[in-house]
């Protein structure tokens, strides 16, 4: 694993060497986490939801031949859980959440659409785990310099039961001339 994320950082830092700094960035997004919540934990669960929410700053640097390379770090919310606490009045609970960062690549497509790709690490409270990041979307460009992406994010993360956030999500980019 380690020679595998060792590859990686060696071949962004061959891209960007070559890169121009092109763009900032926030995207915030809402949808819902493909995960069996009630058969992934060993619990007999009283409630639970498996709501999703993201948001993440993000910069990208423009690759020759027009294509982006870009870093997020943000936090995932996946799921919420609660059991009662066998001989208590009391419950346990958790929302999973993880603090990620993704590094990936980008494509537009007439300076409108786009697809994204990545690799990172997601941090949960007790671990860290490998994702993927696949993505498409429309810029909808306000100004010259500002857009606002919208988007569908798909995260698989590696991690128990190999939870998918599913988000619609949107934001605003700047975009350096």
């Amino acid at each position: 694993m380690k020679s595998i994320f060792a590859a990686l950082i060696f071949f962004i830092c061959i891209s960007l060497s070559n890169a121009q700094f092109k763009s900032v960035g926030l995207v915030a997004g809402a949808g819902i986490t493909a995960i069996d919540v009630q058969n992934t934990l060993e619990y007999a669960l009283s409630n639970w939801n498996n709501y999703s929410f993201v948001i993440k700053g993000y910069v990208e640097y423009e690759l020759k031949g027009g294509s982006l390379i870009g870093g997020e770090l943000g936090t995932n919310r996946l799921y919420y859980w609660e059991y009662p606490v066998p001989g208590y009045s009391w419950y346990n609970w958790r929302t999973e959440w993880t603090t990620n960062l993704v590094i990936y690549f980008s494509k537009y497509f007439n300076d409108k659409f786009f697809i994204k790709t990545g690799a990172g690490l997601h941090i949960f409270h007790d671990g860290t785990v490998p994702g993927l990041l696949i993505g498409a979307g429309y810029a909808l460009s306000i100004s010259d310099n500002f857009v606002i992406p919208l988007g569908l994010r798909i995260e698989p993360i590696f991690g128990t039961a190999t939870p998918i956030a599913i988000n619609l999500a949107s934001g605003i980019k700047y975009t350096f001339k």
